[in-house]
């Protein structure tokens, strides 16, 4: 009975910001199955909504028809409803939480960006961003990191490692990830660390949208792996920003887990150079000493 009662408090804890339309909605989209034939794909598209991760993202606090107006409150929706894109922009520029010229330059990078002139007809925010579990993360903290890379990165994986996906939005088949970054040293482990866009985007602002064609895509290592690495400015801005109020100068590369050229520490090669100066000064003074004590006594003689 009590684990009954405690399931119960959690349900309704997980659907508790749900409103009462919004739960009409969810007696459809909450099944898992819910998916209709895209006639335009051919392949089938997900219409299925997990409440828990609804009520947790971002948008939360919306509700349904917040985004989607006239036509989706008739069960099934109107025909013209369906073809709806959400324009995002819309709220975003409006919003006093959120500056307007970020969302204004979002706005200009995406229409500028490789797939928004690609896709022209068929690319919008919600196809990378679902708005259903959306968090607008961009890092507050050093420990948000990594975090930050996963959430990027798993955007651009969802279509560019699924080759089902790509073929329904361009009709043919990417290569491979892992061929088309061969020039890239292991691969794996930079998506691990940094995130696509760090290559693929035309500027050095961290929310940048104005994706490259791929052969814009910025192939220069020490770009990266140098002093003034170009990941200050964008991935590892908040930690740049604390470097300088801490100590007045941009270091902090040299402190998190990017490997930067002659400036990632090694403790035994410290100390290894370290000795190595002490004899070399030693070897130096001790030659000097000799040449002027031999001075001294041919002097004296």
């Amino acid at each position: 009975m009590r684990t009954l009662l405690l399931f119960a408090l959690l349900l309704f804890a997980a659907t508790a910001p749900l409103q009462a339309d919004d739960q009409l909605c969810l007696r459809c989209h909450g099944m898992q199955s819910m998916a209709y034939l895209d006639p335009a794909t051919g392949g089938l598209r997900n219409l299925a909504i997990n409440p828990q991760a609804m009520a947790a993202s971002s948008h939360g606090s919306l509700r349904c028809r917040s985004c989607h107006g006239p036509g989706f409150e008739a069960y099934p929706h109107f025909e013209e409803a369906k073809r709806e894109s959400l324009h995002c922009l819309e709220c975003h520029k409006g919003n006093d939480r959120f500056p307007y010229a970020l969302f204004e330059a979002i706005e200009k990078g995406f229409t500028r960006s490789h797939h928004a002139r690609a896709l022209p007809e068929r690319f919008f925010c919600s196809s990378c961003h679902d708005p259903h579990v959306f968090h607008g993360l961009f890092q507050t903290r050093v420990e948000d990191v990594p975090r930050q890379v996963r959430q990027d990165n798993t955007i651009c994986l969802q279509c560019h490692d699924n080759n089902e996906r790509i073929k329904d939005l361009t009709g043919r088949i990417m290569p491979m990830l892992q061929r088309s970054h061969a020039w890239l040293p292991d691969p794996a482990r930079h998506w691990q660390a940094v995130r696509c866009v760090e290559c693929h985007t035309g500027s050095t602002r961290p929310q940048d949208h104005f994706i490259l064609d791929k052969s814009l895509a910025l192939r220069d290592c020490v770009a990266c792996h140098s002093r003034n690495s170009m990941l200050t400015g964008k991935l590892y801005l908040y930690q740049a920003t604390e470097e300088r109020q801490k100590i007045g100068f941009v270091n902090a590369l040299v402190l998190n887990n990017a490997y930067v050229i002659g400036m990632t520490r090694n403790l035994w090669l410290d100390w290894a150079s370290l000795i190595l100066l002490a004899v070399t000064v030693l070897v130096l003074a001790g030659h000097g000493l000799a040449r002027w004590l031999s001075n001294r006594k041919r002097g004296a003689a």
